[in-house]
C-alpha cells in the first residue's frame, strides 16, 4: 500500500487529498480534513458509499481501496472526551488495568504502571541495558521512539476499553524479531583431487582430517571440474548406502507409502495376501528395511546457514501475507473450508490408511474420503484378537484422538495417513491368529498400492496416461474447448464430401 491516499469531500463542497498508510486511523483522516476546513472533528464522521466508517478502525481493516472518495457527514453522536480502560498484557501473563484519559501518551501509561503497579525493572528497562519496550495494538508495532508521541486518541481510542500487548526486545538496527545476530557464511574446506579408485566417502575428505569416518561439511562448488549447485551438504565417509538413509520420524507432508528401497542383497519377491475387502493387507514393520526404521544422529537435525536464511525468509513472507490478508467473515471461511474438502474429494477418490499396533503389526486398507472414523473402527474389529474390546484411533505430531463421527477428509486423512491403535488387550498379540497367518511382506504391502485400479488417482500421483493430478482437476469446459480444436476429421461434419444437402426449414429461402 505504498503511496496510498484518499479524497475527503468536506461539508462545504471542497475536496482534500489525504495521504494514508495501512496503520492510519480513520479519526486521523477526520482530524486532518477538519483542520484544513476549521471544523470540529468530534462532530463529523466519514462515509464510504453507503457505509459510515468506524472512527477507531484503521485503513488496514476498513476495506478502503486506494484513492477512494470519502464524504464527511455529521456524526449521530458527538465524540465527547472520556476515560479509557487500558489493559496491558505482559509476557509473564500479568494483566495491568487502569483508566486513563484519551490524550495520555503510551509512555506515560508505562511510567504510571512502573511506579504504582509494583512491576519490576524489566517492565521498563533503561536505555543502557540495550533493550526496548514494544507495544502491539491491532497488528501495529509501537517501539520506544514512538511511545512518547503516540496517544490513545492517535490510535483511534477515545472511550471504552483497549488491550495492548507488552514485550521487551533487544535493540537492533534491522529490528529482527527472531535472529539475534547477523548470520555468517560458513567457510568451506578445500578438497583433495578424487583418486581413480576408492570409496566416495574417502574421496570427499578435507585435508588434515585424521578420521575418515568423521562427518565433514563441504561446499560442492569447490570441487574442480564438477558442475553442481551452490549448496552446503553434509557427507559421511562411510558406505555409499548410508547417504540414502531416511528419517525414522514423521513429517507433516503426506506419506509416500509406495517407496520401499530394497536391501543390498538379492531382492525377495513380494508376498501379498488379502485379508478382506478394501484391499486390506497385514504386515509387520519388523520386516521393513533398516533405512526406514533407523534413527538419525544429531548432525542430521542441525541446520546450515542457508537453511536458516530460507526459513527466516519464509516466516517473514507468511507474516506479510497474514498482515495484508483481507478480513473474512465466518461464512467466507466456511465456504473456503468446504471448497478445500470438495477439491480433496475430487482429486483423491480413495485414501490409503495404515493402522499401526503397539506390537509393530500394521493393517493397510483403502477407504473413501467420505467414510467416517467409525467405519474404520468397525472394519478393524474382525481382525482383532478381542473384537469386543474398546479402542480408539489417534494420530501423532500432533497428538490427537480422532472422533468416531468425523469423516476422513475432515480429519485430514486424505490422500493417505498413518493412524495408531489406542487400546488394551489381554492377549499376547493385538491381532487374531487367523489374521497373522495371512501376513504379507513389507515390499508386498508397498507394491499392492500400485496395483489398485483407480480411475482418477494412483498412489504415486500419476494416472495411467501419465497426467498429473492438476490435469485431472481440469474443468469439463476446458476439455470441451480442447475437443473443439481437435484437428482430427469427424464423420458427421463432412457434409460436402458426401454430397448430401443440409436440411433447412421450409420458410427459409435462398437468395438468387
Amino acid at each position: 500500500m505504498a503511496g496510498m491516499s484518499v479524497t475527503v469531500l468536506c461539508a462545504g463542497g471542497r475536496r482534500h487529498n489525504v495521504k494514508v498508510t495501512p496503520n492510519t486511523v480513520i479519526l486521523q483522516i477526520i482530524e486532518e480534513a477538519s483542520l484544513k476546513q476549521g471544523l470540529n472533528p468530534d462532530l463529523y464522521d466519514l462515509r464510504h458509499l453507503r457505509r459510515v466508517l468506524d472512527s477507531s478502525s484503521s485503513v488496514r481493516y476498513s476495506g478502503l481501496p486506494n484513492r477512494c472518495q470519502l464524504e464527511m457527514v455529521e456524526a449521530a453522536v458527538a465524540r465527547l472526551p472520556a476515560s479509557v480502560t487500558v489493559h496491558i498484557a505482559t509476557e509473564s501473563g500479568i494483566r495491568l488495568v487502569h483508566d486513563f484519559p484519551s490524550i495520555v501518551t503510551l509512555w506515560d501509561i508505562l511510567v504510571h504502571h512502573k511506579e504504582h503497579s509494583g512491576v519490576g525493572e524489566e517492565f521498563l528497562p533503561a536505555v543502557e541495558s540495550g533493550k526496548e519496550v514494544v507495544l502491539v495494538y491491532a497488528m501495529r508495532r509501537i517501539s520506544c521512539p514512538e511511545l512518547a508521541k503516540v496517544t490513545l486518541r492517535t490510535l483511534g481510542i477515545t472511550s471504552g476499553k483497549c488491550l495492548l500487548r507488552h514485550s521487551v526486545q533487544s535493540m537492533s538496527p534491522g529490528c529482527q524479531a527472531h535472529v539475534s545476530s547477523s548470520l555468517a557464511r560458513r567457510p568451506g574446506h578445500h578438497l583433495h583431487p578424487a583418486p581413480e579408485e576408492g570409496d566416495m566417502g574417502e574421496a570427499l575428505v578435507a585435508p588434515g582430517t585424521e578420521n575418515p569416518a568423521a562427518e565433514t561439511d563441504v561446499t560442492m562448488e569447490e570441487v574442480p571440474g564438477v558442475a553442481v549447485p551452490n549448496t552446503a551438504v553434509s557427507l559421511k565417509g562411510t558406505e555409499p548406502s548410508a547417504l540414502a538413509s531416511h528419517s525414522g520420524g514423521e513429517c507433516a507432508a503426506p506419506l509416500d507409502l509406495t517407496t520401499s528401497p530394497g536391501p543390498q542383497g538379492s531382492p525377495q519377491p513380494p508376498r501379498v495376501t488379502k485379508i478382506g475387502d478394501r484391499n486390506a493387507i497385514v504386515f509387520s514393520m519388523a520386516d521393513a528395511p533398516p533405512t526406514l526404521t533407523g534413527e538419525e544422529d544429531d548432525a542430521f537435525f542441525k541446520l546450515s546457514a542457508e537453511e536458516v536464511r530460507r526459513l527466516y525468509k519464509e516466516q517473514r513472507k507468511a507474516l506479510i501475507e497474514l498482515q495484508e490478508a483481507p478480513l473474512m467473515t465466518k461464512n467466507m471461511r466456511e465456504m473456503g473450508e468446504s471448497s478445500k474438502v470438495l477439491s480433496a474429494m475430487h482429486l483423491y477418490p480413495i485414501t490409503h490408511l495404515r493402522v499401526h499396533f503397539p506390537d509393530e503389526h500394521v493393517i493397510q486398507a483403502s477407504f473413501k474420503p467420505t467414510d467416517t472414523v467409525a467405519d474404520v473402527i468397525a472394519f478393524l474389529r474382525p481382525f482383532l484378537a478381542c473384537p469386543t474390546a474398546d479402542f480408539s484411533l489417534s494420530t501423532r505430531h500432533p497428538q490427537r484422538t480422532l472422533c468416531p463421527s468425523i469423516s476422513l477428509v475432515a480429519a485430514d486423512c486424505v490422500p493417505n495417513a498413518r493412524l495408531y491403535y489406542d487400546g488394551e488387550t489381554m492377549e499376547p498379540f493385538y491381532l487374531s491368529e487367523d489374521t497373522l497367518a495371512k501376513k504379507s511382506s513389507y515390499s508386498g504391502a508397498c507394491c499392492s498400492l500400485n496395483n489398485i485400479n483407480t480411475t482418477k488417482l494412483r498412489p504415486l500421483g500419476v494416472s495411467g496416461k501419465g497426467h498429473t493430478l492438476s490435469d485431472l482437476s481440469e474443468p469439463a469446459s476446458s476439455r470441451r474447448k480442447e475437443e473443439a480444436v481437435d484437428p482430427e476429421p469427424r464423420p458427421h461434419t463432412s457434409a460436402r464430401t458426401t454430397g448430401t444437402v443440409p436440411k433447412v426449414p421450409r420458410w427459409f429461402k435462398m437468395a438468387k
